[in-house]
């Protein structure tokens, strides 16, 4: 009889932060032994295992179903191995319909976590064999682990009755406190839910058909054409299913049918949930454990471990002390369960969070009922389509400019989208919609890719091919999948990079190549459209969790690293000839505004991918801060020679927001006080000055508005900085 395990990899094991991330969770980590925690679970469940179950039973090829985020670790860890990956989480119930679905209806599939630890596997396989006869039958059978202690962090199985070696299941309990954890124990009959089921496939479908049929519905259309060792679920009909676990949607409502079993088995398990469970398997009662660079001395009950930084710990009890990359926990081993806060809250990008809450009430309040209104009923032409290009100062129905760029097109869709995710109530679809819809019906030209600018009846006034232009309308794809509009916007973006590739793209050599300003020319190269691809390349990573986006990200840093900073003005180098080297004629441009900005970007990429940056954006801050920003003031000019003589001294709207989400991103190039200061004198001049819902987008050297219109396309500076504040997820 062979039976297929099913190996569940999408947790995110948020108890186990800072060792457990969302780019690398636990099951991609070595906590009990020398293997990642997906490498030992295939090791108990693998063909090769089957020595150890009781005769006549075999495992049969593994199929691992995880996160498309991290397909680059599930291929490296088990190569072999068969895959199916979700481009976002849908929880446990989902998974098993894919599963159910991927293999022939008689077999019996084993769903089980890739993040458990299982000391007695003998008594796993032994527990087994005992379910796989009763599966047989078109029964589902659950393990229920022989608690030790009354544990309140686990789930809880009641059985009928306290003999044999498959029960019938009363119920399924959630966690509970510790004085009805020890009721449980004392009757005998209650079991921990280690989250293990054992059923034929068919019995599985039937039963989500009866109890959740949307589940099985939605899996079925997203599996739909996909083949190969490695399937991806097609988003929008995955997006479809609802998010809930297999507990919940099968185990429960089929356990009052009395069609779910449990195997009790004493196998030494642990879901090693929480730094506490971890400790408990690496060390004796009372001991304590450390790894990595780590002096511990007279320590009790306590954890230490580190990946880089050096930690002395003397004479300390009862604790967890982690160090992984930028992050750090100390925390009492009787808080292992509030140590998902520190995860959630180094989830955020910056520390906008950490402002006074006066001042994200004040911010949220001017975006959500003055900002986002009025361009809500203003940005879209409702006559001839098309977002507007700039309104004037003085009547919002006035349009100031005769054209349509293919860029603001694309930031509009952008701030709409992020209005939405950040809880804005207004049209954010019904914009959305029209704008990509202008995109790819108007200004897209076939294979050739997207025009640069139309007139206002929508018809192509340049045709040519501008990578600054493409490079926004994919940040434009990647918001408005994540703000939940349909369509296939991957694939959009995907026919944009193309375009891209085929049309601008330089010849590789040395570090890279990079891309020509636009289509027309061989010999214009500037920093400001690959910072913009950075930009793209990093939502749609974000958006869709393909590995290749972050790939390409990183080709972009790399030609940062290489050509663009200039290291003795701790700047950024603007333009170049041909070959990569500083341009001879347009040379000695410092633009501050585009350092902060490049700081930004370079923080988002070192958030996802590890890589380490800060000095680079450190210095591309303090550069910036030195050359260009006034000390009457505080605010950033628009572009100063390198000893810092102006070239531009006015100073326009963009440059202060960049400056603003540099210090968010980069908390310790700045202070919090420096940040709320300029938040303050944002609000009493800038945002104010332009009257409701508008902006005054520039100002002369001696600080006199001049600004002739409000350009639409700083709609998208605006929201990307002050929404740091009013939210502070990653945005």
């Amino acid at each position: 009889m062979v039976i297929r395990p099913i190996i569940l990899a999408g947790g995110s094991g948020t108890r186990l932060w800072p060792l457990s991330s969302a780019l690398r969770p636990k099951q991609f980590q070595a906590l009990t032994g020398q293997a990642p925690m997906l490498k030992e679970t295939l090791a108990r469940v693998g063909p090769e295992a089957s020595g150890t179950l009781p005769d006549g039973f075999a495992f049969g090829d593994p199929l691992v179903i995880g996160s498309l985020k991290h397909r680059n670790l599930i291929e490296s860890l088990l190569p072999d191995c068969a895959a199916i990956l979700e481009p976002f989480g849908r929880n446990s119930a989902p998974a098993a319909a894919a599963a159910a679905l991927s293999v022939a209806p008689d077999d019996l599939i084993l769903l089980l976590p890739s993040d458990h630890h299982i000391k007695d596997i003998k008594a796993f396989h032994a527990a087994i064999g005992e379910a796989a006869l009763a599966a047989e039958r078109g029964l589902v059978l659950t393990f229920g682990v022989e608690p030790d202690h009354p544990a309140t962090g686990y789930g809880y199985i009641e059985s009928a009755s306290d003999a044999g070696t498959v029960r019938e299941v009363r119920q399924f309990v959630e966690k509970p406190d510790a004085e009805t954890a020890q009721s449980y124990l004392d009757t005998g009959r209650y079991y921990w839910n280690a989250g293990i089921f054992l059923a034929r496939a068919d019995t599985v479908l039937d039963a989500l058909n009866s109890f959740a049929p949307d589940i099985p519905r939605a899996v079925e259309k997203a599996l739909s054409g996909q083949s190969g060792q490695t399937r991806i679920l097609d988003p929008d009909a995955f997006a479809q299913s609802p998010s809930i676990s297999i507990d919940y949607a099968v185990m429960e409502p089929l356990s009052r049918k009395q069609g779910v079993k449990v195997v009790p088995v004493d196998m030494g398990w642990s879901d090693l949930g929480d730094y506490k469970a971890l400790l408990e398997n690496l060390a004796e009662p009372g001991a304590s454990a450390a790894s990595g660079p780590v002096l511990s001395r007279s320590n009790t009950n306590t954890l230490i471990r580190s990946d880089g930084a050096f930690i002395t710990a003397l004479g300390v009890e009862n604790l967890a002390i982690i160090a992984q990359g930028r992050n750090l926990l100390v925390a009492d081993l009787s808080c292992a369960q509030e140590v998902k806060l520190g995860a959630a809250a180094s989830e955020h990008f910056g520390v906008g969070h950490l402002l006074p809450p006066e001042i994200g009430e004040r911010v949220r309040d001017w975006l959500f009922t003055e900002l986002m209104p009025f361009w809500a009923e203003h940005a879209w032409d409702a006559e001839n389509g098309g977002f507007r290009e700039a309104l004037s100062l003085t009547d919002p129905v006035e349009e100031t400019h005769d054209y349509r760029r293919t860029r603001v097109q694309a930031r509009q869709i952008y701030a709409f989208a992020h209005a939405k995710i950040l809880g804005w109530d207004g049209p954010a679809d019904d914009l959305m919609a029209k704008g990509l819809s202008y995109l790819f019906e108007q200004a897209w030209q076939g294979g050739k890719g997207f025009a640069h600018r139309l007139d206002q009846k929508g018809t192509i006034l340049d045709d040519r091919l501008d990578t600054y232009d493409h490079a926004f309308v994919m940040t434009a794809c990647a918001w408005a999948h994540r703000a939940g509009m349909g369509g296939d916007l991957e694939a959009w973006a995907r026919k944009t990079v193309a375009v891209l590739d085929a049309n601008m793209a330089r010849p590789k050599g040395g570090f890279g190549g990079g891309y020509w300003d636009d289509n027309t020319g061989r010999n214009a190269l500037r920093a400001n459209p690959h910072m913009h691809l950075l930009e793209a390349f990093l939502a749609l990573y974000e958006a869709f969790g393909t590995p290749d986006w972050l790939d390409r990200a990183l080709g972009i840093v790399t030609l940062f690293e290489r050509y663009m900073f200039d290291p003795q003005d701790d700047c950024v180098i603007e333009h170049f000839n041909k070959d990569w080297q500083p341009h001879p004629d347009k040379g000695g441009r410092i633009e501050p505004g585009h350092a902060y900005e490049w700081a930004t970007l370079l923080a988002k990429f070192e958030m996802l991918s590890g890589r380490d940056l800060a000095s680079w954006r450190r210095r591309l801050i303090a550069g910036a801060d030195t050359h260009g920003r006034c000390d009457d003031t505080g605010f950033a000019c628009n572009c100063v020679a390198p000893d810092g003589t102006p070239i531009d001294a006015g100073r326009r709207l963009w440059p202060q927001t960049e400056m603003l989400r540099a210090r968010l991103s980069t908390p310790n190039a700045t202070s919090l006080t420096d940040v709320e200061s300029l938040v303050d004198k944002l609000f009493q001049s800038y945002l104010t000055d332009g009257g409701p819902g508008r902006w005054m987008d520039s100002y002369d050297a001696a600080g006199n508005p001049d600004a002739k219109d409000v350009p639409a396309s700083i709609l998208y500076h605006i929201f990307s900085s002050l929404s740091m504040i009013v939210d502070g997820r990653r945005a």
